[in-house]
């Protein structure tokens, strides 16, 4: 997820046109080269006249953004948490099943204070197989009408990935409408009700 523009961009004097993105902390370009920094290794970012400059270490690229540059700038310079883009809120009532990485707990009660009762606002349903899909029907049947399920999964398993999840869902009364970085290995996609069916 973030965000994308075909853009012109030059870095360290070689310069060319193709799409750039910046989102999960990190930004990269595929054009005639390709380049992907990660925000924590910039050494600095600034935006004016539509250029946003981005330098690591000795290395710089300026990306020719337009009306966006700026927007990109304090995108990378204000990283949301991955609570933030999970959206959960405070005072909000989750669960979460399965195995997570360690700190994923202690974010989950440093948000929205200790697991919730049912009917919940948030799921999060660690997937490992096409025999466990059914646990999002499970979660569906304890969130309220307009709560959410993130379905989590490990990245690069092409027995099982982003494509089952979806069309399960789609099968059986959910729609998705986000996909996030969970972490380094897991990927995760949002699921809700459809409004119709509320």
């Amino acid at each position: 997820m973030g965000k994308e523009r075909e853009c012109r961009v030059v870095l360290d004097g070689q310069e060319s046109f193709g799409k750039a993105h910046c989102g999960d902390l990190e930004i990269d370009f595929r054009g005639d080269f390709r380049f992907r920094w990660f925000w924590k290794d910039l050494t600095s970012v600034s935006a004016s006249d539509g250029l946003l400059i981005v330098r690591k270490g000795d290395q710089e690229a300026v990306f020719h953004l337009g009306d966006q540059a700026e927007k990109w700038q304090h995108d990378i310079l204000n990283p949301k948490s991955r609570i933030d883009k999970f959206g959960l809120k405070p005072g909000m009532s989750y669960q979460a099943w399965g195995d997570f990485d360690d700190e994923f707990a202690g974010e989950l009660t440093d948000r929205a204070g200790n697991e919730g009762n049912e009917p919940l606002d948030c799921v999060f349903v660690r997937l490992d197989s096409a025999e466990e899909l059914g646990a999002m029907m499970e979660a569906r049947g304890k969130i309220q009408p307009a709560g959410m399920i993130w379905a989590v999964w490990r990245k690069g398993r092409k027995e099982f990935g982003e494509n089952h999840v979806r069309d399960f869902a789609r099968d059986n009364g959910l729609v998705d409408v986000k996909v996030a970085k969970f972490n380094d290995e897991l990927s995760s996609l949002k699921l809700v009700i459809p409004k119709d069916l509320r």
